[in-house]
């Protein structure tokens, strides 16, 4: 028995499986002729007996049509589709019975393909878009719905509108108010001095104001407003003296103080009560000393300033410069008692003791 298969004409597989074509296998390999499935033969025709395998040699094969989508024939290589001897059983020819004419082992190897997609590049392409659906299916079964019918869910991004600052209202830029400056009192104007020459100095005289010397009781007077009084009698709404008797006492402050109750009624009649005006230590002509002022009122209503200073004597004591005027309209400012002081000077050509 050969083990080799005819020569025959034996169906070429397509892409799809089926059997479209046949090519000739000359015994020993697969040779160029390719023809289309005859008609009535189920696609198998020409598939001889096994005893024409053994017995007789084939007929030439007629004029075989142009190749079909494949290249110059091929050698099969070795141990793939080698023509075998058919073995018994469906498809296969047997000993003394009508076979279908298929090789022993399966079909030849068929001829190199070119230009067209293997099967085998198709099944992966299958296999692995089934992977991809199997997968999406798990997941969808994990997620516990349809994946067509519930998608997984689209994660969301809230946006929490932050709300915009209050603008803090700017400041309303105002003018302060400027903070209204005491009037200052009018610097009265010299005109004229009065010499003391017991104490040596002399005393300024301002405008308005007239002035005496060696009076009953003083070295220098000066008086500003006189008019006549509602009791009768001469009055006067500032004056200013210095004393010819000297005031004791055991220090300027002291000897001030001791002498202003009785100066301040001598001037005011009727006083009912006073209120200290500024008391403090003052220098007259470059003498240091003691002032002391007040702020009184009387018992018909009248108020006024008082002022008298104590500067050591050269000869023991104190001197006394002693001022008064009214508050009141029409009277000097109370600030006129001070300016007198201040502008006392010595009078190196005075014949007196000094102060």
């Amino acid at each position: 028995m050969s083990n080799s298969t005819p020569p025959g004409w034996y169906p070429v597989p397509g892409a799809d499986g089926t059997a479209g074509h046949e090519r000739w296998w000359d015994g020993t390999a697969w040779t160029s002729d390719v023809r289309p499935v005859q008609a009535g033969g189920g696609g198998l025709a020409d598939a001889p007996t096994q005893v024409s395998w053994q017995t007789t040699t084939p007929p030439a094969p007629a004029s075989p049509p142009p190749s079909y989508g494949y290249g110059a024939p091929q050698q099969p290589a070795p141990g793939y589709g080698a023509p075998q001897q058919p073995a018994p059983g469906y498809g296969y020819p047997t000993q003394g019975q009508q076979g279908y004419g298929y090789p022993q082992g399966g079909y030849p190897p068929p001829p190199p393909q070119s230009g067209r997609m293997k099967p085998g590049v198709v099944v992966a392409i299958v296999a692995g878009v089934l992977a991809v659906v199997g997968v999406v299916a798990a997941i969808a079964l994990n997620s516990g719905g349809d994946p067509k019918a519930d998608p997984p869910p689209v994660p969301t991004v809230t946006v929490t509108d932050t709300p915009s600052p209050t603008p803090t209202p700017r400041p309303t830029t105002r003018t302060p108010t400027p903070t209204p400056v005491p009037s200052l009192p009018p610097v009265p104007v010299v005109k004229d001095t009065a010499t003391d020459a017991q104490h040596a100095i002399t005393v300024p005289i301002f405008q308005g104001w007239d002035s005496q010397t060696d009076t009953t009781h003083s070295t220098v007077f000066l008086g500003n407003g006189r008019y006549t009084c509602p009791s009768g009698g001469s009055c006067i709404r500032g004056q200013f003296s210095v004393e010819k008797d000297t005031i004791a006492g055991s220090s300027a402050r002291a000897a001030a103080e001791a002498a202003m109750p009785a100066y301040a009624a001598a001037i005011f009649t009727g006083i009912t009560s006073h209120t200290d005006a500024g008391s403090a230590s003052t220098t007259v002509a470059g003498v240091s000393g003691y002032a002391v002022r007040w702020h009184i009122t009387t018992s018909d209503g009248t108020k006024g300033y008082i002022l008298l200073a104590a500067v050591p004597a050269k000869g023991g004591g104190y001197v006394a410069f002693e001022g008064g005027v009214d508050d009141a309209a029409g009277a000097p400012d109370p600030t006129v008692l001070d300016q007198i002081l201040k502008g006392i000077k010595q009078d190196g050509s005075a014949s007196g003791s000094g102060t």
